[in-house]
């Protein structure tokens, strides 16, 4: 495995973590500052180590009113990312829905 390689060496089609498709939006360079993608990179990696038997990330909060829903605050305060619990054929799972970053003004992706 190279240094760039996802640490997750399973077939992609099954991987557990699902990003809705305005969260793959926020990983293009050209639009999303730096600090906001490796902020994001890194609650991803939080994520997998749910997977492994770890606790959510820090500061997580489940969301009222929607079962199995979370808001988790980025690193460094750059914003605010909501996910869900889900299973999947393979088991548990996690659905991405979507980034709120702040530069100055809040951003959705």
């Amino acid at each position: 495995m190279s240094d760039w390689d996802d640490p997750y060496d399973g077939d992609e089609e099954h991987d557990p973590i699902v990003l809705s498709p305005q969260v793959e939006a926020v990983f293009d360079f050209a639009v999303t500052p730096p600090d906001v993608v490796s902020a994001i990179a890194a609650f991803l990696v939080g994520l997998r180590e749910v997977l492994d038997g770890g606790p959510h990330p820090d500061h997580t909060e489940a969301i009222p009113g929607l079962p199995g829903a979370y808001s988790a605050p980025l690193a460094r305060d750059l914003g605010l990312v909501q996910y869900h619990a889900t299973e999947t054929p393979y088991g548990p799972g996690f659905y991405v829905a979507r980034v709120v970053w702040t530069d100055g003004f809040a951003r959705e992706s």
